[in-house]
């Protein structure tokens, strides 16, 4: 099966930073040729007045929790775990395939195309990734078994999930860890043992709020950073979610690790974390960052058009600086950089010749994206692009989303079964 998207601006996201007008080929789920293209396809994507751009990746996110957008709004962290927990209680596995098959149907719409989550029963999430087409990267969360609400333990679980999973094209399976509040020593170390004995990659919560690191502290004497470097659980397959509250000193322990970042700004600008990310620090200590939209709880959408622009704009405002995080650094963190993050640059998050086929093709049409040409493509899509100028999506060369309707799911469906199952979980 062929595809072609015809007659584009292409953002290829290449080590030069390419943006080229043409098309893009893709045979057998990978690209065969960008820029001038004149074979013809099985299929073809008419993209004139539009950006071809690498599929967007979510680098953290909770999937399921879309079933409880808008159930602890404009409280702070720690009443919304509160909130948040008490429901995950009651959550079957139905519930959690169903939220996580919501989630995926918005990314779809917005041009997310990759995401990184942290949960348990993350079978049910993949089943709603190969159900949709999405490309999904699953950390089992494990904690300490005192604080779960999960059946049996935590660890086992996260290695059997690692297991069953590993070799799947779209699904990647992980090992999570919640984070220092709730896991101990112990749980991380075994955690990253699972992680090195299985040959995956690690996810954590760290560093989010001033009270997170203040308490660790008191309790250990010192800093999450500090402490994890000690028990050894910082390592290149880590990446650490957050990252608000971190030192020069902890940030340059990150990069000497190899521990990548995902940066979740709007999250810990609605729970008012306090505080700003230090991203030109850990850019200048070659620390790796991606961008993630976190929890429909703590950020109601996960529109990554949207993350983009208020990434950039929270760190010019916060440091007073213009030129701080400009677009083409921005468009990085939800593209390539986020790709290395994970580990997966060499098949994902630019438009090259043999890379994996996840695109996304935006209109430039709108009044709020006129006018447009190559010079200023990129800032149209930080500062002026919305998920709703998705035109199409594609996941491994298969397209997921064209003319307005998501192809592998009936989203109507969708939609209705959310809506019934939220109002019995809530009692609303």
């Amino acid at each position: 099966m062929s595809l072609l998207l015809r007659g584009g601006l292409v953002v290829t996201q290449d080590a030069r930073r390419q943006i080229l007008p043409g098309s893009v080929l893709v045979e057998q789920g990978r690209i065969v040729a960008v820029g001038k293209v004149d074979l013809e396809a099985d299929e073809v994507i008419d993209c004139s007045g539009c950006a071809i751009i690498p599929g967007l990746i979510n680098a953290h996110h909770h999937v399921a929790n879309t079933l409880l957008r808008g159930v602890a709004d404009d409280v702070p962290l720690q009443e919304m775990l509160d909130k948040t927990f008490a429901f995950d209680a009651k959550f079957t596995r139905r519930d959690v395939q169903l939220g996580a098959l919501l989630a995926c149907v918005e990314m779809i719409r917005s041009g997310t195309t990759s995401f990184h989550d942290l949960f348990y029963w993350e079978d049910e999430v993949a089943r709603a990734v190969r159900e949709s087409g999405i490309r999904g990267f699953l950390s089992w969360v494990t904690l300490d078994e005192a604080f779960t609400s999960q059946h049996g333990s935590p660890l086992r679980n996260a290695e059997s999930f690692v297991g069953k999973h590993k070799g799947d094209p779209l699904v990647t399976p992980s090992v999570g860890v919640q984070g220092v509040y709730v896991a101990s020593s112990e749980t991380y170390v075994k955690a990253r043992e699972i992680a090195e004995r299985t040959d995956v990659r690690l996810h954590t919560h760290l560093s989010e709020t001033r009270k997170e690191v203040y308490e660790h502290r008191e309790k250990t004497g010192l800093r999450p950073v500090e402490w994890l470097e000690k028990i050894g659980f910082l390592n290149g397959r880590l990446t650490a979610a957050h990252g608000v509250w971190l030192t020069l000193q902890e940030v340059r322990t990150l990069s000497r690790h190899g521990v990548s970042v995902a940066h979740c700004p709007t999250s810990n600008m609605k729970l008012a974390s306090g505080g700003v990310t230090p991203l030109p620090e850990m850019f200048q200590e070659g620390v790796t960052v991606g961008l993630g939209t976190d929890s429909p709880v703590s950020n109601n959408g996960m529109d990554l058009f949207a993350e983009m622009k208020t990434a950039s704009l929270l760190q010019k405002a916060s440091r007073w600086d213009a030129r701080v995080l400009p677009a083409q650094k921005a468009f990085d963190l939800a593209t390539i950089d986020a790709a290395r993050a994970l580990g997966m640059e060499k098949e994902i998050g630019s438009v090259e010749v043999g890379k994996r086929a996840d695109l996304a093709v935006v209109s430039l049409r709108g009044a709020h994206t006129t006018p447009f040409y190559p010079a200023n493509v990129l800032s149209h899509l930080v500062y002026s692009g919305r998920g709703s100028d998705v035109i199409a999506t594609i996941v491994d060369g298969a397209v997921l989303l064209e003319g307005g309707v998501v192809r592998t799911v009936d989203e109507a469906e969708v939609l209705a079964r959310a809506q019934e199952t939220a109002h019995e979980l809530l009692g609303a």
